[in-house]
C-alpha cells in the first residue's frame, strides 16, 4: 500500500511540476510560452511610463538554444462608441521582440527582462495576477 501512494506522490509531482510558469535554467529562467508578465512598477525603473498598469508582455515562444525568448508588447486601450455609448478595452500588439529573463534574487517571483544584444535592462515584471 505505502509504495502505491509512494508511486502515485511521484507521479503527480512530476504531472504538476510540468506546469510551473517560471523553470530556473542557469543564469537565465525560462517563463511558460502563453503567460502574461506585468510591470512590476515599484522596482521598474527602466521606464517611466505613466500607463505602465495598461502594459504587459505575453510570451510567445519557448526558450531558443541561446535562452531567448520571444514577447509581444501589449497595451490595453479603451475606445468610446459614440453612437452607443459603450466603452470597450481592447489588447492593442505593439511590439514583437527577443529578451532574456533572470530572476531578481532579493524578490521573490520579480524577473529582469535583459537585452540578449547589450544585456541592459529592459523592464522589471512579474507574473500577472488573475484579475487583468
Amino acid at each position: 500500500m505505502s509504495g502505491y501512494l509512494l508511486v502515485l506522490t511521484i507521479v503527480i509531482g512530476f504531472s504538476l511540476s510540468g506546469f510551473a510558469p517560471l523553470v530556473d535554467r542557469g543564469e537565465y529562467v525560462e517563463v511558460s510560452k502563453g503567460v502574461k508578465l506585468c510591470s512590476n512598477a515599484i522596482l521598474d525603473t527602466s521606464s517611466r511610463r505613466l500607463d505602465s498598469e495598461n502594459r504587459f508582455w505575453r510570451v510567445t515562444s519557448k526558450a531558443r538554444a541561446n535562452g531567448t525568448q520571444a514577447v509581444e508588447v501589449i497595451a490595453l486601450e479603451s475606445s468610446y462608441d459614440r453612437k452607443s455609448g459603450e466603452t470597450t478595452i481592447e489588447e492593442r500588439q505593439y511590439d514583437n521582440y527577443a529578451t532574456l529573463f533572470k530572476r531578481v534574487p532579493e524578490h521573490k517571483g520579480i524577473l529582469l527582462m535583459v537585452s540578449p544584444r547589450d544585456g541592459e535592462v529592459e523592464a522589471t515584471v512579474e507574473v500577472c495576477s488573475k484579475k487583468k
